[in-house]
């Protein structure tokens, strides 16, 4: 009798507006509750002597996680007003959703006495969401509602719609930012206006069998914008089915994710630079003690050779003997670990140095080296191992030197920001394929035809070394440009 008695300080003219209007519940401190008015009963489908006494657990619905009612209680607990959408089990085993406010009341202590929970039916509202889910494509002519919605979706992903066939017949402005193709370019296209030539026709053929059977598909894919750079989406294609089950348009909601895969193919690239470490400081070492004796024996034979032919032999030997002694060299480079000695030195200098030393092989070739920095002070300072960083920079000049087999020009730009400084090495040679781009920096892999593959993975290793990357674009028969990122000295 006391706790009805507390219902009753209420005020009969409040309860008998929300009865009207309103699903209403009390509870006390624990959570067990005291009253429910009829719309509660009528909603829930239990009588008033079934949910009085018990705990709210009883209409769960297993739909909100333990961190959702945890939430919930926290706040209420604390004094505070809850507000939200619960989506509530009815004794029928029905489900229903309603929009949910819970005061919490004190006592003269400031204690917490009791809850009213006040809500709405809202359960037609939330169908009609889920209707208005599957007629995404009117977004563009919806209501302020739907406006919303798009709205919050442009912010947030790249999401085009396309037709049965593959056509595109809607794409958001954030599309449009990453691929560079302005609106009227890409409505009326299909896909394959971003193809990358990464992926493998069975890749696609997968992805379109998939979605052709009405079912979602996810995976990561690799672009190429308009102006020719790439990018890669995280990629959800949603079919649309019509009374048939059959696919009429598919939704494709996007994610960027460039940044996260260049993160990864650092990190795979170094885990592999890592291996290599370990193992060339023995190899290269047990191959040049041999090589020296070998080396050694061969020359004295070579002096005392008399016969022209037999000659011509022993220095054929030689020059593979100093082969293998190149490549022990380049293995040495990658030893691990490798004590590096940094000190201060100009940017500029360096760059300089190497080349005026390559400079008669720049004049042999026809190619014309220009250099362009867009700062004013040429006092641009870097932590490096200078002589590291000269092999570096000599080992990509002579890389873009031989892709230009005509000569060409070889431009080489310095940027430099807060942290940074960036080198640009951009030619104008026979390009790279993309397939090819991203296994340079392999052991033994090369474009070359007498390449060794190392001297792009010893690049790779140094600039590691000096806490910097190496990325690499190219266009075929357009050029090539590798990105050297370096921290700048912090004062």
């Amino acid at each position: 009798m006391d706790k009805l008695m507390t219902i009753d300080k209420l005020g009969s003219e409040m309860l008998f507006a929300m009865d009207l209007t309103n699903v209403v519940s009390v509870s006390d401190p624990a959570g067990k509750i005291l009253y429910v008015n009829d719309r509660f009963c009528e909603i829930s489908k239990y009588r008033r002597d079934e949910i009085t006494g018990k705990r709210y657990s009883i209409l769960n619905s297993g739909f909100h996680s333990r961190k959702f009612f945890s939430n919930l209680w926290k706040i209420v607990s604390y004094g505070k007003v809850w507000e939200g959408e619960i989506k509530n089990r009815a004794k029928d085993g029905t489900y229903y959703w309603v929009h949910t406010t819970i005061i919490p009341f004190e006592d003269e202590n400031r204690g917490i006495s009791k809850y009213i929970a006040i809500q709405k039916d809202i359960t037609n509202k939330k169908e009609t969401e889920g209707t208005l889910k599957l007629t995404l494509n009117k977004l563009a002519n919806s209501n302020k509602e739907l406006h919303a919605i798009k709205h919050a979706l442009d912010e947030s992903s790249i999401v085009a719609i396309t037709d049965r066939k593959g056509t595109i017949t809607y794409v958001n402005d954030t599309f449009c930012e990453i691929s560079k193709y302005c609106r009227e370019e890409l409505i009326g296209q299909d896909h394959r206006i971003l193809n990358s030539g990464h992926h493998s026709r069975e890749f696609f053929k997968n992805l379109w069998s998939t979605i052709g059977k009405g079912e979602v598909w996810q995976g990561e894919i690799k672009n190429r914008a308009k102006d020719g750079s790439y990018y890669w989406v995280f990629t959800t294609i949603v079919p649309f089915l019509n009374e048939e089950g059959k696919p009429y348009q598919y939704a494709a909601i996007r994610n960027d994710i460039t940044d996260q895969k260049k993160s990864e193919e650092l990190l795979l690239r170094s885990e592999k630079l890592s291996i290599i470490g370990e193992l060339a400081a023995g190899v290269a070492h047990e191959i040049r003690n041999p090589l020296t004796t070998l080396k050694g024996f061969m020359e004295f034979l070579n002096a005392d050779e008399k016969e022209e032919k037999k000659k011509t032999y022993y220095n054929l030997l030689l020059e593979e003997i100093e082969r293998i002694n190149f490549i022990a060299g380049e293995f040495m480079l990658l030893a691990k670990p490798q004590a590096v000695d940094l000190s201060d030195r100009r940017l500029i200098d360096i760059v300089q140095k190497v080349i005026k030393f390559l400079e008669s092989e720049i004049h042999l070739k026809d190619v014309v080296i220009k250099l362009d920095y867009d700062f004013k002070d040429e006092d641009v300072t870097v932590r490096c191992e200078e002589n590291q960083l000269k092999q570096v920079f000599m080992n990509l000049i002579k890389n873009s030197i031989e892709a230009m087999p005509d000569g060409g020009v070889l431009h080489i730009k310095i940027t430099v920001n807060s942290e940074s400084a960036v080198l640009y090495f951009k030619d104008e040679g026979v390009g790279i394929p993309p397939e090819k781009i991203k296994r340079l920096g392999e052991p033994f892999y090369t474009t070359k035809e007498k390449g060794t593959g190392l001297g792009m993975m010893v690049c790779f290793k140094i600039i590691q070394n000096h806490h910097g990357n190496i990325q690499i674009e190219s266009k075929e028969n357009i050029g090539t440009t590798v990105k050297v990122t370096l921290p700048k000295k912090t004062v």
